[in-house]
């Protein structure tokens, strides 16, 4: 939360947006909830977004592949050296990749709504 606070206000700025939960143990706990709740009205809480669903995370179905991707073949002495080359590779991901990944979730959402919760990638 010490991180999401102040990335939210400075990009965002009042302005809407959508925080979608991993729902990791961590990210749903109480202190967690109290802050969403006190700080981002509207997020959506784990009754309105489906458990490990990757298939609708911009993060898991197109991101972190293009991270690994970049990363891929190197060796890492330590987790601050890997930490330190995706913090790299992020930085060099282009941003009309980020928004056009981003734009394609309503679309995904539509698909995964039409097979009603089954596999949806074929709809794609």
């Amino acid at each position: 939360m010490d991180n999401l606070l102040p990335w939210v206000t400075q990009h965002f700025a009042g302005g809407p947006f959508i925080l979608q939960q991993d729902w990791a143990p961590s990210h749903g706990s109480r202190s967690t909830l109290a802050v969403l709740e006190a700080h981002i009205p509207g997020f959506l809480d784990k009754n309105l977004w489906p458990a490990s669903s990757p298939d609708l995370n911009p993060m898991d179905f197109s991101v972190w592949g293009m991270l690994e991707g970049k990363i891929a073949g190197k060796v890492f002495a330590t987790v601050d050296d890997l930490k330190a080359a995706l913090e790299v590779a992020w930085a060099s991901i282009d941003d009309g990749y980020l928004r056009r990944t981003v734009n394609s979730v309503k679309k995904r959402l539509r698909a995964c709504v039409k097979a009603r919760g089954s596999n949806f990638e074929i709809l794609l």
